[in-house]
């Protein structure tokens, strides 16, 4: 079976607002495609050199570094740059890709996840 490759990228970010306008974050998200018109944050690289990724690590502050990384993760992948920017590099890297439908399979995604919530 021969190896499949996923497309991924990097993107970066400037004031990333961690909590509300207090706390801003200042690096590089590397965003891979998640099979269905979108992308997911599999990391990311802070510019002090902090670096976080899904998993958080094991031992003391991992609860914390995984929190901050889904915090972080979420402001990306919900950021209309984000997707534009991630639809750009895929464009480049040969795969057709209709930034019309990629906005609204996007934007489908966030009303079915804002339904969810408030059903909650």
């Amino acid at each position: 079976m021969a190896a499949s490759y996923t497309f991924e990228c990097e993107y970066g970010f400037d004031e990333l607002p961690v909590f509300g306008h207090g706390m801003m974050a200042y690096g590089v998200a590397t965003l891979v495609a998640d099979g269905d018109e979108g992308f997911y944050v599999s990391d990311l690289r802070l510019d002090d050199g902090a670096y976080f990724d899904r998993n958080g690590g094991a031992g003391l502050g991992s609860d914390l570094k995984r929190r901050l990384f889904d915090i972080m993760r979420e402001v990306i992948e919900n950021d209309p740059r984000a997707q534009e920017h991630f639809n750009e590099k895929y464009a480049e890297y040969g795969e057709s890709v209709d930034d019309d439908y990629q906005y609204q399979a996007w934007r489908d995604r966030q009303l079915d996840a804002d339904w969810r919530d408030a059903a909650e």
